[in-house]
């Protein structure tokens, strides 16, 4: 379960990472300052109306608004019993390879993966379950070919990272991912500087088939599955055009 300590250390980082004051975000959210330093201090809980509210005014991707949700209120997005199985059964990984497109089953806030079809096998050579995404971005040099915008979707993966360790403080995951990915020359810069807002809403990914040199043009959607319930999420990459484009163009 997390601590209201643990939540409003999220709820400051992410307020100081926006460059606003308590007073800021009180008069962007209509939420008085001093509740939302009683949270930040952990003092005081927050409904899910504020925390929706309190999302809308530090610009949370809704990609990431699931996950602060589900660790900052369990009692309403908890897991549902009998418990979810550790790894994906034989039927989900049917279901997973029955995509024509890449698709991967992964776990937040780490992106380690659990699970990888065909597809993604042939879209992100090196990637495949047990391997952790932000890992493969930072220490196979291979992603920067695969990623024709390394550095840019890079930056977002480091910056969900950065953001969600608060919530996860005791985490050896979260610990060693960072420790591994720190010896890559790029981190740091990317680990203290906040991504240009326009690129945090841009779905789209371009990858290049290292083979070829060719590009596609992809849009991740995100799916966590509710019935039956499992930890990890379903990232979906649908192709967004059905031709590939030469390399040597964007």
């Amino acid at each position: 379960m997390l601590s209201g300590n643990q939540f409003g250390a999220y709820l400051r980082q992410r307020r100081r990472d926006a460059g606003l004051t308590r007073e800021q975000l009180a008069h962007r959210t209509n939420i008085s300052a001093s509740l939302i330093e009683k949270i930040e201090r952990g003092v005081r809980p927050a409904t899910l109306p504020t925390l929706s509210t309190l999302m809308d005014g530090l610009d949370v991707p809704p990609s990431h608004r699931r996950h602060v949700l589900s660790r900052a209120l369990p009692d309403v997005f908890a897991h549902p019993s009998p418990p979810a199985p550790p790894r994906p059964t034989p039927e989900d990984l049917a279901d997973l390879n029955s995509l024509d497109h890449p698709a991967s089953f992964y776990l937040m806030p780490t992106f380690e993966v659990v699970a990888v079809n065909p597809a993604y096998e042939r879209a992100f050579p090196g990637v495949a379950a047990g391997t952790n995404f932000l890992e493969w971005m930072f220490l196979n040099p291979i992603s920067r070919t695969v990623m024709v915008d390394w550095h840019r979707d890079a930056h977002r993966l480091v910056d969900s990272l950065r953001t969600f360790a608060p919530l996860t403080p005791h985490d050896p995951n979260v610990a060693a991912v960072i420790a591994n990915c720190r010896t890559a020359p790029d981190w740091p810069v990317l680990w203290n500087k906040r991504p240009h807002p326009d690129t945090q809403f841009d779905e789209h990914l371009t990858v290049r088939d290292p083979a070829t040199s060719r590009v596609q043009h992809l849009t991740p959607r995100t799916y966590t599955p509710e019935l039956p319930m499992r930890p990890w999420w379903l990232c979906r990459l649908i192709p967004t055009t059905n031709e590939l484009v030469p390399g040597n163009q964007r």
